[in-house]
């Protein structure tokens, strides 16, 4: 990225600014990007917006797999054996329920606090979102206007300094 940046620079004429940069970022996965492009990024350096994508990451942010509903076998990671795998685990799955609880804690749903976070993040250009149904993309939608406060903040910072990246092979318990 700083390499491709600084050839655009210094050659306009051979290379294209990067404008965007497209990372899965979520409450579960965001160390990758803030420990290594978020200072590269920033717009006193090279002014690249990040373009979220997977905020809840495949569903399980909304935490409707902990719930067992019986609309679960529908999804995408039970249709699809190996699909997001990686939320499949204990470490995601304690995570996911510490977000859930600080969302029920402030009367919100699991997919607002997950949304809200993103959107409303420094680093954060846009936020590539999906959705199966008109209602999820209304809730959704609606989340951009969710603002968290600090209290909500620094509980999400306590949960993601217990399960930093939760999905990693080397974080597993």
């Amino acid at each position: 990225m700083m390499s491709f940046a600084s050839l655009a620079e210094r050659f306009p004429d051979l290379y294209p600014k990067i404008i965007s940069i497209q990372n899965s970022y979520s409450l579960l996965v965001r160390k990758d990007y803030e420990a290594g492009l978020t200072e590269v990024c920033s717009p006193r350096n090279h002014n690249v917006g990040l373009l979220a994508y997977s905020p809840l990451c495949g569903g399980m942010l909304t935490a409707k797999y902990s719930k067992q509903s019986p609309d679960i076998e529908k999804t995408r990671l039970n249709l699809f054996p190996g699909f997001m795998s990686r939320y499949k685990d204990s470490q995601p799955e304690r995570a996911v329920a510490a977000y859930e609880k600080i969302a029920n804690k402030h009367q919100l749903t699991p997919a607002q606090l997950a949304l809200s976070w993103c959107y409303h993040r420094n680093c954060v250009a846009s936020t590539i979102i999906g959705a199966t149904s008109i209602t999820q993309l209304e809730e959704n939608l609606q989340a951009f206007d969710v603002k968290l406060g600090e209290e909500v903040l620094e509980e999400i910072d306590d949960v993601y300094k217990e399960f930093v990246d939760s999905t990693k092979a080397y974080n597993k318990k």
